[in-house]
């Protein structure tokens, strides 16, 4: 099973090679960052089990881009090269998710937000309630006629 600490490491991975001399902190932080920077917050949105060993989980991941600079088409060009970084696919480990709904916004003077959903299925406790079958013997009986 993937966990939602493996899924946030590839989105800062993603992150550092994009943009390496900017710092990168957890929504946690709440003072002492110095800006720009950016903050990344992973906000689980539903879980479901689909059947006794799937579950599908959606999750919204949301990065935040706190700007020293006043020109907003600056602070634009940082996160359209940041949607263009993502592309369609998050890689973690192994897996790839595919990125829906990615969208930018401008949430306060100097804050900017990518945001995006990945949907993923897993399995989960998939262990046979009987045991399995090794051997078969089949006898077959002649007919009278």
């Amino acid at each position: 099973m993937i966990g939602y600490q493996d899924l946030l490491k590839g989105v800062i991975q993603v992150l550092q090679s994009t943009y390496p001399t900017i710092p990168i902190y957890g929504d946690e932080v709440t003072e002492g960052y110095k800006v720009p920077c950016f903050f990344t917050t992973l906000l689980p949105i539903e879980s479901k089990t689909q059947t006794k060993n799937y579950i599908s989980t959606n999750l919204l991941i949301v990065i935040s881009y706190f700007s020293d600079c006043k020109d907003s088409l600056k602070c634009l060009e940082v996160m359209s090269k940041l949607k263009q970084a993502f592309g369609i696919c998050l890689s973690v480990e192994d897996r790839h998710f595919t990125i829906q709904d990615s969208m930018i916004e401008k949430v306060e003077k100097d804050v900017y937000q990518f945001s995006f959903r990945i949907t993923y299925h897993e399995l989960i406790n998939f262990e046979p309630d009987n045991e399995l079958i090794t051997t078969i013997e089949h006898h077959i009986e002649g007919s009278n006629k």
